[in-house]
């Protein structure tokens, strides 16, 4: 079976979509999944590229929309050629319309829900509600990482049995709670002191992500925090983080960040706007407990535990409560740790999320 999967950047740009890609790829490719990756080709950047189970395709293009149109065009050319079973488009925009115009069955994943996620950018866009419509009707499925996600498209006239819910997946091996020595030596590498509460954020330094927000709230918690990640709002990061002084650590991009979850007490993240973070899933692997603002998404990953971890509401004082009170319970956060890697074991292992999806790949293969 062969899947196209489109969607608007891939390596080098690693966000969590295409983390998530990358790291499903191997899986695909043991359940006889042929995957091949359309996406935008980045200066620099060679047009054809192979990894782990994914055959990678650039297309000339950047953000704009005559270049975009060309992205469209060029993406659903290459589909045609390589005349897939099925293609799954990542977000409502332009991988959606290389799905409508490549031929194959299309499925559709809503990356997020919220101000600014994949619905309401949709909106905004001229046509965007005849655009949502002429997905609607070509779309065998909507893969839904959230209640939230599937409430807005159901808000704005997608039918309830379209719409297939199927979480994002971790590594929970490869994201497992640290030993006594691997915790302390993460810590030595980060500058960190052994003991004292430290709280962990990595993802990007974006508007989006309120890392502003964070760090207004840690105002009020007694502890560190290490912020991992880069982008465009890295500059005032850095800025706002500097007036707290040494209770917080900016340790830029990692290439992987196990070694900062490895150092932390507790993760934290004030992002509003999510579909299913994979940051967030990371950090519930590695046996942290997760302190949020309320998002799309976050009540579903956290479960049981949510009443116990997600702010009251979005402001940096009801997230700054939360972290303070975790800061102060030690035995309470191990607990709580401890549940969400079991949640994370049981619910959200990047196997059983390939399995989901492949068996899906089959179901649509077999109507069409």
């Amino acid at each position: 079976m062969r899947v196209v999967h489109a969607i608007q950047s891939y390596a080098p740009v690693l966000g969590g979509a295409q983390r998530q890609l990358q790291r499903l790829g191997p899986r695909f490719a043991a359940r006889g999944v042929d995957v091949h990756v359309v996406t935008r080709r980045p200066a620099g950047q060679p047009r054809y590229a192979e990894e782990p189970g994914l055959t990678i395709h650039r297309l000339a293009g950047t953000d704009g929309p005559v270049t975009s149109a060309g992205y469209v065009a060029g993406g659903a050319a290459l589909v045609r050629r390589l005349r897939p079973d099925i293609v799954h488009a990542h977000d409502l925009l332009t991988p959606s319309m290389i799905g409508l115009l490549g031929g194959a069955p299309l499925l559709v994943k809503v990356l997020a829900a919220g101000p600014r996620a994949d619905v309401d950018r949709l909106m905004h866009k001229p046509l965007g509600a005849a655009r949502l419509r002429a997905i609607e009707r070509r779309a065998a499925a909507f893969v839904c990482l959230s209640d939230e996600i599937a409430a807005e498209l159901q808000a704005n006239g997608v039918p309830a049995e379209r719409l297939v819910h199927v979480p994002n997946g971790v590594d929970t091996d490869a994201y497992a709670p640290p030993s006594a020595q691997q915790r302390a030596a993460a810590r030595a590498r980060l500058g960190l002191a052994a003991d004292g509460f430290v709280a962990a954020y990595a993802g990007r330094f974006a508007e989006i992500k309120r890392v502003n927000v964070l760090l207004s709230a840690w105002r009020d918690v007694a502890g560190t925090l290490v912020l991992a990640g880069e982008g465009p709002e890295e500059r005032t990061v850095r800025r706002l983080a500097a007036a707290l002084g040494t209770r917080v650590v900016v340790a830029g991009r990692v290439d992987d960040p196990l070694e900062v979850l490895w150092a932390a007490d507790a993760y934290a993240t004030a992002s509003v706007t999510e579909g299913m973070s994979n940051a967030v899933l990371e950090a519930m692997a590695a046996g942290l407990p997760v302190v949020a603002s309320p998002a799309s998404g976050m009540r579903d990953v956290l479960g049981e535990e949510a009443g116990r971890l997600l702010a009251a509401d979005a402001s940096a004082a009801a997230l700054a409560a939360r972290l303070a009170a975790v800061a102060a319970d030690p035995a309470g956060r191990a607990r709580l740790g401890a549940a969400l890697r079991t949640r994370a074991i049981e619910r959200f292992s990047l196997d059983r999320t390939a399995d989901l999806l492949v068996d899906l790949y089959r179901h649509v293969r077999r109507r069409d």
